[in-house]
């Protein structure tokens, strides 16, 4: 039978499952059962808690969008009432120029946070593609080659002593 090709990450095909001991001493540089099956519960975890972190800052990210219409506007009334009011009544309005620019520099710097959530953060796309590349491995169904070989022996020693 002949045994197939791990090297080739495209060659996939049924792989034996690695034997279930307890108290089996490890063999050097082969990770246990158990230990892969935390590594996939790690990861797992890993995958649900950035994909938590990506609804947080979408919401964030409409949040500081909302904040930006907000402040748009007002910039635009005061504006608009700048441009309505003759010069001599501007001075002595509650509005004033150093507001405008206090206004416009807080939307600048809402943009920037805002820029700067959307360049930090992974797509949903990505998550669902990085899920789907971890259950299509499925790394649990993997059996070392030495473990496959141990596995061949034993049947055929099985066979040879009836």
């Amino acid at each position: 039978m002949a045994r197939p090709d791990r090297s080739n990450p495209q060659a996939r095909g049924n792989y034996a499952r690695p034997p279930q001991r307890q108290g089996a001493p490890m063999q050097q540089g082969m990770p246990s059962a158990g230990g892969v099956r935390e590594d996939i519960r790690a990861l797992n975890s890993s995958i649900l808690l950035i994909s938590q972190k990506m609804k947080f800052l979408a919401r964030n990210e409409k949040i500081l969008g909302r904040n930006l219409v907000v402040l748009n506007k007002k910039i635009k009334n005061l504006e608009d009432k700048l441009n309505l009011a003759p010069k001599e009544e501007s001075s002595s309005s509650s509005v004033s120029s150093k507001d405008v620019e206090d206004l416009k520099q807080r939307i600048t710097l809402l943009e920037a946070q805002l820029e700067d959530l959307r360049s930090r953060s992974a797509s949903v796309e990505n998550l669902k593609e990085l899920k789907y590349v971890i259950d299509s491995i499925n790394p649990l169904e993997f059996a070392t080659l030495s473990q496959v070989r141990d596995l061949i022996d034993k049947r055929l020693k099985n066979k040879e002593s009836p």
